[in-house]
C-alpha cells in the first residue's frame, strides 16, 4: 500500500497556530502519519507536542541545511519556508504539505485521489489577483515559462522522488536570473512556482483540478482574507482555511473557527 502522510513546518514562535492546525488534522485525519519539519533551531515546544498528536520529527539535518543554502541564494539568509523542498525526498510516497497557519476542514482522500492524474497540486493558481504574490510587474511578458500559474504554496500535494536534489539544484541556477522579478517577500513561493512550471511534470491546483474534472465536490483551499466565517455560505466545500498574511496581525484570534480548534484539547490550553 502506498504510504500517505502530511508534512508541516513550524517553530516555537507559532506554537499556538501549530496546536490549532494539529487539532484540526487529528479531527479529520486521526490516523494519517504526520512529519514535523523544524523551521529553525527553536522548536522545543513544538517537539513537546509529539506525544499528544503522534507525529514524527524530520531527522535528516543535512537535507534541511541544503534547503537553507537555497534560501540564502535568493534572500541572503536562511528562511525556514524553503525546507518544504525536502518533502520530495522524504519518507511518504504521496504527501500533502500544509503551512501551520492553517486549519483542516476535510479528509484528504479526494486530494490524494487527484494524484492519479497529477504529479503536483498547489492550493490555488487560477486567480489573477494572486500573481502579485509570485511575480512582479517587471517580469518580461514572454519569459519562456507559464507565469500565469501563480500558485499559493501553503498547500502542496505531490509524490516522493518527483524532484531530486540534483534537479532542484539545477532549477535554482535557472531561476536566479529571474530573482529580481520574483516577489521574494513571500519567501519560497516564487521559486516553487518557477520550479513547478518548468518541471515538465503534470501540475495544476486543487481548484483547477476540480474544474477540469467537473468535480465541484473537491474541497477548496480558502485564504482567510476572503473567508467571512460562515461555512454554510461557501459555494464549494472547504478543505482548509489559511491565515497567510493575517495571523501576524492577530486576525486568526478573531475567528471562532480558529479558536475552536486551538482550544479543542484540554492538555494544550
Amino acid at each position: 500500500m502506498t504510504t500517505r502522510g502530511i508534512y508541516f513546518i513550524a517553530n516555537d514562535a507559532i506554537r499556538e497556530l501549530t496546536i490549532a492546525f494539529l487539532n484540526s488534522v487529528r479531527t479529520f485525519e486521526p490516523q494519517i502519519p504526520i512529519c514535523f519539519i523544524p523551521y529553525d533551531d527553536h522548536c522545543e515546544q513544538v517537539v513537546g507536542l509529539q506525544s499528544t498528536y503522534d507525529f514524527t520529527v524530520w531527522a535528516e539535518h543535512s537535507a534541511l541545511r541544503w534547503c537553507d543554502a537555497i534560501s540564502e541564494r535568493f534572500h541572503g539568509t536562511a528562511l525556514g519556508q524553503y525546507r518544504k523542498l525536502a518533502t520530495w525526498n522524504g519518507s511518504f510516497e504521496q504527501f500533502v504539505y500544509f503551512d501551520a497557519d492553517t486549519v483542516l476542514l476535510s479528509g484528504l482522500d479526494l486530494i490524494f485521489g487527484l494524484l492519479k492524474e497529477h504529479d503536483i497540486l498547489a492550493a490555488t493558481s487560477d486567480n489573477p489577483a494572486n500573481r502579485k504574490f509570485v511575480w512582479k510587474d517587471s517580469l518580461p511578458p514572454e519569459p519562456g515559462f507559464d507565469s500565469a500559474y501563480a500558485a499559493s504554496t501553503g498547500v502542496l500535494a505531490s509524490k516522493q522522488g518527483l524532484f531530486t536534489r540534483a534537479e532542484i539544484d539545477r532549477r535554482v541556477e535557472a531561476a536566479l536570473p529571474y530573482a529580481g522579478h520574483m516577489e521574494l517577500a513571500c519567501a519560497e513561493q516564487a521559486f516553487l512556482n518557477y520550479m513547478i512550471v518548468t518541471s515538465g511534470k503534470r501540475y495544476s491546483s486543487i481548484r483547477q483540478a476540480a474544474r477540469e474534472t467537473n468535480r465541484r465536490y473537491i474541497p477548496q483551499h480558502v485564504w482567510s482574507g476572503r473567508f467571512q466565517g460562515d461555512l454554510l455560505t461557501m459555494a464549494d466545500p472547504v478543505l482548509a482555511i489559511h491565515w497567510a498574511g493575517e495571523w501576524q496581525r492577530g486576525e486568526h484570534r478573531r475567528s471562532p473557527l480558529w479558536r475552536y480548534f486551538r482550544y479543542l484539547r484540554d492538555e494544550c490550553r
